[in-house]
């Protein structure tokens, strides 16, 4: 069993974070002041923080069956699910796979299917890190990450010492290229995602380049599931926690009323 860095923080009814794919559990550090009153779970997936980071690819259903094991470990049957990113991809799957385990999902700024488009956008990434490394693969997805008014605000990303605070954060570039392509290996999951009795709950930012409001709109449709907008781009907890933090605070006091 893969060794996960994990904690858990407050009492209540139980939650899970899932981080977008290159993050580190630190990423939810501005969201959770704003749901106490909930035992939340987050950690390092395989390959991000300071989780092992075996040989790959780290596909969805690999991060899955590693939540499943650490659900285990800790002796928590249920959970919501709070994805970002990848990670709501990875919460998805794990639905699909034990939708007993799961009272709720909110998934962010994700996507259930793949296409040409979307892979337009992430292929890039991969090429840039093996040609320049991080701080390449930092200069090429910027600009699908944050969206323009958090860009505007933060011209200090683009610097280079900027780049360098976020390549410190980021994983190895070898778990980087094992993340990616495990993300690159999706499936389509909508068909499966009608037969899920679950509520959900999704949300897409507006300023959104990479997965824009189409892929959120899909999601929802699939799972039934109501749709939020929030003013932020891909990067919604880092851009604006505390219209993030309203939007989960909302459902999860719905789910577990």
């Amino acid at each position: 069993m893969v060794r996960l860095r994990h904690e858990v923080v407050g009492e209540g009814p139980r939650v899970v974070f899932l981080n977008g794919l290159f993050q580190r559990l630190e990423s939810w550090d501005l969201v959770l002041p704003h749901l106490q009153g909930f035992a939340i779970l987050r950690y390092d997936m395989r390959g991000q923080g300071e989780s092992e980071a075996p040989e790959g690819p780290y596909t969805p259903r690999v991060h899955a069956q590693d939540l499943l094991g650490l659900l285990d470990r800790l002796g928590w049957k249920e959970a919501v699910l709070v994805g970002l990113s990848n990670g709501g991809i990875v919460a998805l799957t794990l639905a699909l796979m034990a939708p007993e385990r799961v009272q709720g999902l909110v998934l962010a700024c994700t996507t259930p299917y793949l296409d040409t488009a979307l892979r337009a956008k992430v292929e890039p990434w991969l090429h840039a890190l093996r040609a320049g490394g991080t701080l390449l693969r930092l200069r090429v997805a910027l600009p699908w990450v944050f969206g323009a008014c958090f860009l505007n605000a933060h011209p200090e990303l683009l610097a280079e010492e900027g780049l360098k605070a976020l390549a410190a954060q980021a994983p190895g570039e070898a778990a980087q290229e094992r993340l990616l392509q495990g993300f690159l290996a999706l499936e389509d999951l909508r068909p499966g995602l009608k037969a899920l009795c679950l509520p959900a709950l999704v949300l897409f930012g507006e300023e959104d380049l990479l997965f824009p409001k189409a892929y959120a709109k899909a999601l929802a449709e699939s799972l039934g599931a109501r749709l939020a907008a929030l003013p932020t781009g891909h990067a919604a907890p880092l851009e604006d926690p505390l219209a993030f933090a309203r939007e989960v605070r909302a459902f999860l006091e719905e789910v577990y009323a």
